[in-house]
Formats: C-alpha cells, structure tokens, sequence
C-alpha cells in the first residue's frame, strides 16, 4: 500500500530527474575535457548502474544515433564493462573454494559479453576490493578512449564486441586502436590490483593474529556435537545429486544420502527450526548454530505431503537420533520420484569448512559431516 505510491511519486520521479542531470552533465564534460569524460563515465558506470541511473542516458545514445550516426558514450563505457572481466578473473585465480571459483569464472565469461551483473553482484562487490579496484581501471581505461574521442557506428551492448562497432567506414584508424588499448588496461589493471591486493591482504591477516595463533576448531560428531547421519543409506555427493540448485552449494555445503529405511532422525540436539507443510523437508537448529537442512528427495515437493509423516512440530525441541519424519520408500520410488536425499549446513558461510566423512555406507547416527569453525 505504501512502496506503490512513494515509487510512482517520489522514487521515479527523483531517479529520471538525476538521470537527466547526469546525461546533461555528460554532455558539457565531454564537449569540454573528453578524456576527463571518460575517467567519470569509466568508474562510475557501475555505480549508476547499481542504482538504475543508467537508464536515463539510453536515450541520449539513440538521439546520437539519429541525429550523428555515432555515439562517442558507448565506447567510453566498454572499459567499466571489461574492468569487471578483469577484477573477476582475479577472484578466480586467487579463490581456494571451488564452487566459488567456478561461479568467478562464469561471471568473468558472461561480463565479456556485456552481462556483468553476475561479476558485479556475486563475486566482486561482495569483496568490496574488487568492484573498488574495476571502477578504478574503467576510468583509466576510459580516460584513454575519451582522449581520442572515439565513436561507435552501431548500437549495441557495451562487450568485447564494441571493439568492432568502433571501425569507421574509413577503416581502422587511431580511435579504434585506442578503444583495444583502454579495454586491455581496463582488464590488465583490474586483474592485477585484484590479485594483488588478495595477497597483501592475505600476507597481513597472519601478522595481526601472529601474538594469538589459534588452530581452527574442529566438531566431529558426536563427542563434540558435530552432526551425524540423520538416515541409514548410501552416501552420494552432493555433485552427484541430479537437482543443480544442491549440486552447486547454493544451498549451503553438505553431502547426499540415497536411503535404505525410510526415516529421517535429528543429526544433532536442538530445536526444529522449519518443516515443510509438504513434509519432505526439515530444518533444524542445533544448540551450537549450526543450520541443517534436510530435503527428502528430489522434486518430492510434488507428491504434496503423500507418503509422509512427520513426527515433530516446529520449535519443537529434539535430541540426537530422535525420529523427525517417516516416509514410504517403495510408493515414492514407484511414484517416480529420486529419493537422493541432501543433508545440507544452510549457514555454511559462517564456518571455514564443512568436511564430509569418507564412507559409502551410513546408519543414522554415524557421523557425517565435521564442521570446521
């Protein structure tokens, strides 16, 4: 009742009047001093885009078009885009954690093609020094382009592919070579301030905790409240599980079960944090923080709570081993369903690792997986 009417009347109204005051300034800068132009445009493309602020300047390209036949903003704007390439690679030569590595490198893969959301929003303006680092080397790059003034012939995305709506009909000149050369500094200084910044932050983490060195503490179920299998069953890992959403991690860290009896006991003491009016998926909270999701099956959410039975309620408080869910396994399987079942730490981030044991066969309340804090 409130977002709607202060969006239409407050928020859309102050975004396009900034757009415009943006766009106008752009103008007067360029005519002015292009290359300072491009400094601005380079380094705080990224942040107008975070705010919406770059769509009040699309329409100052198309009239450029109309009324020009070329626009001279695009090209200035290619750098911020192959900045994030660079800051992103960086990320994924210096990340140890390889689901992360390969979401940096996806992310670097698709910003070469003007998508730069995934680098910008999920590898680098989470570590803050990254997204600081790529504003910083589209300026320069940019400040290059606007230097030799360089236009684009074509409208079009800013990507890798603004190398070649910058070739005149004339042919390759100086404007196009200075467009290549502000993209590879763009990428070059993103992607080695980003590496090196990762190893003088890394070389002085050690020396501002060198007085108190402190060995990570390691819960293993179940002396230490780790967590233990909450099923009887065969272990898979968590790749191997057919549903990417938990293939990935995105989730959170964990391990698979395909089980043999079909129930589902609490992995730890604590409290039932969740249950799924579908029955097929459970959280639980240990006394100790730990986060645990437990998803029965894959796509079982379909089945509607048919075949399951739950034996608790939510905030309800449970010990190691106590029965939480029964279900069916043969009327599942018969149903169609993969009973693939992954047991997941839902707040993995706040733990330096979640290590799974090394065994094929498990029996509920075994240990399952240790958590390195």
């Amino acid at each position: 009742m409130v977002i709607t009417p202060v969006t239409f009347l407050l928020v859309g109204p102050l975004s396009t009047w900034i757009s415009e005051l943006i766009a106008a300034g752009y103008l007067w800068l360029y005519q002015a001093v292009p290359a300072f132009a491009g400094a601005v445009m380079g380094g705080f493309w990224q942040i107008f885009v975070m705010f919406g602020l770059h769509w009040g300047l699309v329409p100052l390209c198309i009239n450029n078009f109309t009324v020009l036949g070329y626009d001279t903003m695009i090209p200035l704007l290619m750098p911020a885009i192959m900045a994030q390439v660079g800051a992103a690679l960086g990320v994924f030569l210096c990340e140890r954690d390889a689901q992360k590595k390969v979401v940096a490198g996806s992310a670097a893969l698709t910003s070469l093609f003007g998508i730069t959301e995934p680098a910008v929003y999920g590898v680098n303006l989470p570590r803050k020094y990254p997204f600081v680092i790529a504003c910083i080397s589209g300026a320069l790059g940019a400040t290059i382009i606007g230097y030799a003034q360089t236009k684009v012939y074509s409208f079009g995305l800013p990507s890798i592919f603004t190398f070649m709506q910058t070739i005149p009909s004339t042919g390759i000149d100086f404007t196009v070579w200075a467009s290549v050369i502000g993209g590879v500094i763009a990428i070059g200084c993103a992607f080695v301030g980003t590496v090196m910044l990762h190893f003088i932050t890394a070389k002085r983490q050690p020396a501002q905790g060198a007085p108190q060195e402190k060995t990570p503490e390691v819960i293993t179920p179940p002396e230490q409240g780790g967590i233990c299998s909450p099923m009887t069953g065969e272990i898979v890992p968590l790749i191997h599980v057919a549903d990417t959403t938990f293939a990935s991690g995105l989730l959170g860290k964990g391990i698979a079960i395909l089980p043999s009896v079909g129930e589902v006991r609490s992995p730890v003491a604590g409290r039932i944090a969740s249950l799924f009016a579908t029955l097929h998926a459970i959280g639980i909270e240990s006394d100790d923080g730990v986060e645990i999701l437990i998803h029965v099956g894959i796509d079982t959410v379909k089945l509607d709570g048919k075949f399951f039975s739950a034996h608790v309620n939510v905030g309800d408080k449970v010990n190691t081993g106590d029965r939480l869910i029964s279900f069916d396994i043969p009327a599942i399987r018969e149903a169609g369903f993969d009973l693939t079942t992954p047991v997941l730490i839902s707040n993995s981030d706040d733990f330096t690792d979640v290590l799974p044991h090394g065994t094929a066969q498990i029996s509920a309340g075994e240990p399952l997986l240790s958590i390195i804090r």
